[in-house]
């Protein structure tokens, strides 16, 4: 089978079998959308996509997949490639692509891989895309800004550049995210803009229709890193414009799925459990780097009106300063409590049971579980507390 795109457009090959267990990022994000669960039909569900930068993170987002029978998405940046590539992001798209293959073989739950914000401007970043789209099974084709430049693309080159991985994607089954819209905030050295625009209504249907993209990334209102806002004020999201533009998209085709990129959530108790550490142990005095306001001044995306956009069609949730901060905060953790445990794996699995709780978290928050199977823990039993270990908050121990 596969899904018709317009015009000259390839469809997105369905056919493609990639390895145990892995499949395009459109077909899970599909059934998301269609609320879609084991032979039954519920309500809608988020598929919450974990941006990974260790070995480590993508074993914890197995570990819930698994704990929730969820949909996997797992994530790479151009600089977490780079990271584990040991600075070459080809070498890095290598190890995590077999690496994650040989982890699908053995599970029952389906992933997907997907490059983020996939630079098809620069000739880096052209080199990343097309490595990816032999490696992975999803890709972002962000050409909504020009980061050297500094400016936002013009529509037709948007739209051109975007189809070019479209033609050289969808034959191979690997489905492409599109970015219309300029969205402000900085996620690492790779993903950044000091300024945002509004998807604008008006070029929706030009893009979706020339592009032939199906997963489509607008901007809202949402913002990269870690202060989407300022202290003690909620991120006011766009809902008015966000329904517009799904209105556009269903009419077009209703298996096109909406992204919510920087839609990290700020979790009170990681922010509480990180600062009492810092006010506890002076630590925030010794290291004198205001560490301690920087805690107090993280400002996170506004989960109920993620919700919203849920409700509606958006699918897929982009996270990654939330499970950053979570590793941070159990780091500061694990410090505290043994400053000079020599084995470091102390340390990294702490960490690792950490992410695992944050990754529950969101996907038990999203609905995105009893998908393939039913959950092996009791969600309602689920705790996230970082001062527990992870037995201890899934409730088995």
């Amino acid at each position: 089978m596969a899904l018709e795109s317009h015009k000259t457009n390839p469809a997105l090959n369905m056919e493609r079998a990639f390895s145990d267990n892995i499949q395009n990022a459109l077909s899970l994000m599909y059934l998301a959308k269609m609320g879609q669960k084991g032979n039954h039909k519920k309500e809608r569900y988020g598929l919450p996509a974990f941006n990974v930068t260790t070995v480590s993170s993508i074993n914890a987002a197995f570990t819930a997949f698994e704990m929730l029978g969820s949909s996997g998405l797992l994530a790479f940046s151009n600089s977490a490639l780079k990271h584990f590539g040991q600075g070459d992001p080809i070498y890095g798209l290598e190890f995590v692509s077999e690496y994650i293959a040989r982890l699908a073989k053995k599970t029952k739950i389906k992933v997907a891989t997907h490059l983020d914000h996939g630079d098809y401007i620069s000739d880096k970043g052209r080199r990343v895309v097309q490595a990816a789209v032999q490696m992975l099974s999803s890709v972002m084709a962000d050409n909504s800004t020009d980061h050297l430049a500094k400016a936002s693309t013009a529509i037709e080159d948007n739209i051109g550049l975007t189809r070019e991985v479209v033609n050289m994607a969808h034959p191979l089954g690997v489905s492409v995210e599109g970015e219309l819209g300029v969205l402000a905030g900085e996620e690492d050295e790779d993903t950044k803009s000091e300024f945002s625009t509004y998807t604008n209504p008006d070029e929706l249907e030009k893009f979706l229709k020339e592009t032939g993209v199906l997963m489509l990334a607008p901007t809202i209102g949402t913002m990269h890193g870690p202060n989407k806002g300022k202290p003690g004020h909620k991120v006011k999201l766009n809902i008015e414009l966000a329904h517009k533009l799904l209105a556009i998209a269903n009419k077009i085709d209703e298996r096109i799925c909406f992204v919510i990129h920087g839609a990290s959530t700020l979790y009170p108790e990681i922010v509480s459990y990180a600062t009492d550490i810092l006010k506890k142990n002076d630590l925030n005095k010794s290291l004198n780097n205001n560490s301690l306001e920087k805690w107090q001044n993280f400002v996170g995306t506004d989960w109920e009106q993620v919700k919203e956009l849920l409700k509606t069609g958006f699918v897929k949730i982009n996270t990654d300063t939330e499970n950053r901060q979570t590793f941070l905060a159990s780091l500061l953790g694990a410090i505290s409590k043994d400053a000079a445990k020599i084995d470091i794996r102390y340390y990294d699995t702490a960490c690792a049971e950490a992410l695992t709780q944050s990754y529950l978290k969101k996907l038990i928050m999203a609905g995105n579980y009893g998908v393939w199977y039913e959950p092996k823990i009791d969600i309602t039993k689920f705790c996230f507390d970082l001062s527990k270990n992870l037995k201890t908050a899934i409730g088995t121990n």
